[in-house]
């Protein structure tokens, strides 16, 4: 089956506009519901629960997709059916470990937290460990066999069961905070069954493990330890944040306010128009791993290239309409003033996230997954090391900052390594770097927009400028030479057809 990156992107992007824009909704009625303090106390607990679902599953989906790709190409059959049971296997069993451990410690975490409520809530979180671990091994099939709809079609099943539990809960008067977390299992809950009929009926089989569930583990753990400690850095900037806050002369409830503001209600909105860049990272990972196994460096360098490339542009189209409308935004869509304005100050984060998103995915799909995770490593330590500089005089924009120079650190760190591996040309530089510059002048021509529509409701002024932003940036993109969609036109093929001569070769294994 041959399928352009274009038509699995577009599939992607389009299920994933209409998922996020679900979550973003939802995400504006939990923070109506709960407020900003609230929010942070969720948020908090939220963080520490992805600490513990990516030690549970995170490298597992993409250690599966990568192996399924490559075996499908070789025609190991059995292989490629025992990797989901191997799977299922090691991820129920290391959930159940986490989730007992997690009972066991409770108390101590409770008098850890600056909210004691924020534990309570991680335990309505703990039965999404168990569901995700089976959900996990059919997705990371389902992706590696390029059935993109259907992981996708689950995904938004799994969004609207959360959302209509939780406003079922509200409505019945249970506690809020509570209520959302346990939303959020019984969605997990929903998506695992509903992962199940796409992998089973079109003639979906699972294979004895045996074998298989060492190779996995030794594949993902890198992966898992990498992402779980993404996640559990993540933790530590929920408390660290708050903390500093305090340190230089803030309450405990405005702390919590002012994370719960920029956090739980500014930052989401960045990851909202960069829909089409996850989608890129997405589809990467199984066309990057194939071009390896065929040995295709050359095409493999230019859908790089081409993929970072329009990561910058799709981030730089965006970074003015955040910069320039942030605090309306804040006001129109929270009613906190707050949030608005983190936004307006960290709408540049949309290009190091971007770019992050891209060279991420492609140092998994090269085996770099070390590497990968001592550059986030580095990263990481600079983001603490300018926020905990200004200890006594923190401000919360200053989180905006420190997560960007951290971020683009990891990025520059990614880029080389992918160099070093395959020679990375880095020609997607200079059309970068325009991309950026044009920011300047549409900053320049959305503010102008927006001052001059004060007579006009508030969403109206906002909808308007938007569209000046989005319009004029992409009319002068083409005009500096920025489009390019050469990487779009490429094809992906899968055969499940390959002499046991080019499998040694390629794999360095023997067919089984």
């Amino acid at each position: 089956m041959r399928k352009t990156i274009f038509s699995a992107v577009f599939t992607l992007s389009v299920f994933t506009v209409v998922d996020r824009a679900l979550g973003f909704v939802f995400k504006i009625y939990l923070s109506r519901e709960l407020g900003a303090e609230l929010l942070g106390v969720y948020q908090v607990a939220l963080s520490f629960f992805f600490v513990l679902l990516t030690a549970t599953t995170s490298g597992i989906p993409l250690i599966v997709s990568k192996l399924t790709a490559r075996y499908r190409l070789s025609g190991e059959l059995r292989r490629e059916r025992a990797l989901p049971a191997a799977a299922l296997v090691s991820g129920l069993t290391v959930a159940a470990v986490i989730i007992g451990l997690s009972l066991l410690l409770y108390l101590p975490m409770k008098s850890a937290f600056t909210s004691p409520e924020s534990a309570t809530t991680l335990l309505f979180f703990l039965p999404a460990l168990a569901f995700s671990s089976v959900y996990s091994a059919f997705r990371g099939n389902l992706w590696g066999r390029q059935r993109y709809f259907a992981v996708s079609t689950v995904e938004i099943i799994e969004q609207i069961a959360r959302i209509a539990v939780c406003i079922i809960l509200f409505a019945l008067g249970c506690n809020k905070l509570y209520s959302a977390a346990a939303s959020l299992s019984i969605g997990c809950f929903v998506s695992t069954v509903a992962v199940t009929v796409p992998f089973f009926v079109p003639k979906g089989r699972l294979r004895s493990p045996k074998g298989e569930i060492a190779p996995l583990l030794r594949s993902a753990t890198p992966i898992t330890v990498s992402r779980a400690a993404s996640s559990f850095i993540n933790s530590l900037i929920a408390i660290a944040v708050p903390s500093l806050l305090i340190a230089s002369g803030y309450s405990d409830s405005d702390a919590l306010g002012l994370f719960g503001s920029s956090v739980g209600m500014a930052l989401p909105l960045l990851y909202i128009p960069i829909t089409v860049v996850g989608s890129l990272a997405f589809v990467m990972i199984p066309t990057v791993s194939e071009g390896v196994g065929r040995g295709d460096f050359s095409r493999v360098n230019a859908q790089i290239e081409s993929a970072t490339g329009f990561a910058i542009i799709i981030a730089a189209l965006f970074v003015p309409m955040f910069a320039a409308l942030g605090e309306p935004i804040g006001r129109f869509v929270y009613g906190n003033e707050t949030a608005g304005k983190f936004l307006s100050a960290s709408a540049w984060l949309l290009i190091p996230l971007s770019v992050e998103n891209i060279t991420s995915s492609v140092m998994n799909s090269l085996d770099l997954e070390i590497r990968s995770f001592v550059n986030y490593l580095i990263g990481s330590a600079v983001s603490f090391i300018i926020m905990f500089a200004f200890y006594g005089s923190f401000r919360i924009n200053l989180l905006g900052l420190a997560l960007g120079v951290g971020w683009s650190t990891t990025c520059v760190l990614h880029l080389l390594s992918i160099r070093k591996k395959i020679g990375l040309r880095m020609s997607f530089a200079g059309k970068g770097a325009t991309a950026v510059l044009l920011i300047v002048p549409t900053v320049f021509a959305t503010k102008c927009t927006f001052n001059l529509m004060g007579g006009l409701p508030l969403f109206a002024s906002i909808t308007l400028a938007s569209l000046v932003s989005l319009v004029f940036f992409a009319l002068a993109a083409p005009a500096l030479g920025l489009v390019d969609v050469d990487f779009f036109r490429s094809k992906v093929k899968t055969s499940v057809k390959c002499d046991a001569k080019k499998k040694f070769r390629l794999f360095g294994a023997k067919s089984e």
